[in-house]
């Protein structure tokens, strides 16, 4: 018995340094950008690690806030995030309702083949896209980033929803439908609001994929500043000169506290999505 007791023992006790040794792993990026903000360049050169805190500053801050066109850019990473968030929490949702709920014939094709497009990357698309969008004179112009934003095919989002749905009580479809409602009526009524955790899962999902999108509005906008976003204009400060580190820092830790403050307010719906995307439909 004791000799049990002393194996769980030491089980917890390496347990526990490896969840600490990841969580340093994890929060010392976010430490390193956090701490070079705060910091002069020379600074920087002097300790790159450590902070004195009474040298720390808010200039590198001061001056990323008050460079130019960066009004602009957090206006169009803003909008192009909200239009896509809120096309992707649309698009899943009526995706789902379809497949699971109206259950037409071909749902279950439409379904396997939209979950097999989570297969394929971006990045198959990007020559052929960028090749149509330069056909059609579309290249460093808003539409270049807002159409994307409407035609991106939520896959994941209707995964999530067609697990989240397939759990729910089918005498509540019938209970509507016995009660005269159509569909429309189903699904803003009754099984939208349902979907709220799973809702604000894909939401957050979308909201951080789009606000640090970067590659495409980096091989499509950079010949227009005026409709680049967020992340093009932080990375100026890394690449024209090196002695602007600590204001790519700062850039960095501006443009991760949005994605923060919405995972603290959609934590418990987050975490209920997540649940929920684990059901088997």
């Amino acid at each position: 018995m004791k000799h049990r007791q002393r194996n769980s023992l030491i089980f917890r006790s390496v347990l526990i340094v490896f969840f600490i040794f990841v969580t340093i792993l994890v929060f010392f990026p976010l430490y390193f950008v956090i701490v070079t903000s705060l910091k002069s360049y020379a600074e920087y050169i002097r300790n790159p690690v450590g902070i004195d805190v009474t040298q720390a500053s808010l200039a590198n801050y001061a001056e990323v806030l008050s460079s130019t066109n960066m009004l602009r850019a957090f206006l169009n990473s803003t909008i192009l995030t909200l239009i896509s968030v809120a096309c992707s929490v649309v698009f899943s949702a009526i995706g789902a309702f379809a497949v699971v709920v109206i259950d037409y014939r071909g749902s279950k094709i439409f379904y396997f083949l939209s979950v097999m497009t989570m297969f394929f990357t971006g990045e198959l698309t990007y020559i052929p896209l960028y090749l149509a969008y330069s056909y059609f004179g579309l290249l460093n112009s808003y539409w270049v980033l807002l159409i994307p934003c409407f035609i991106g095919f939520p896959s994941l989002g209707i995964m999530l929803g067609c697990n989240y749905l397939g759990s729910t009580p089918k005498e509540i479809q019938e209970a509507a439908l016995v009660d005269g409602a159509g569909y429309w009526t189903m699904f803003t009524r009754i099984f939208f609001p349902m979907m709220r955790p799973v809702i604000a899962l894909i939401a957050v999902m979308s909201f951080q994929s789009a606000w640090s999108e970067f590659f495409w509005p980096m091989i499509t906008t950079l010949g227009n500043p005026d409709v680049q976003t967020l992340p093009l204009l932080i990375l100026a400060f890394n690449s024209a000169d090196s002695s602007l580190f600590g204001q790519y820092c700062a850039g960095l830790a501006l443009m991760t506290l949005p994605m923060i403050v919405v995972y603290i307010f959609c934590s418990k719906y987050f975490i209920q999505g997540m649940t929920a995307g684990s059901v088997k439909l």
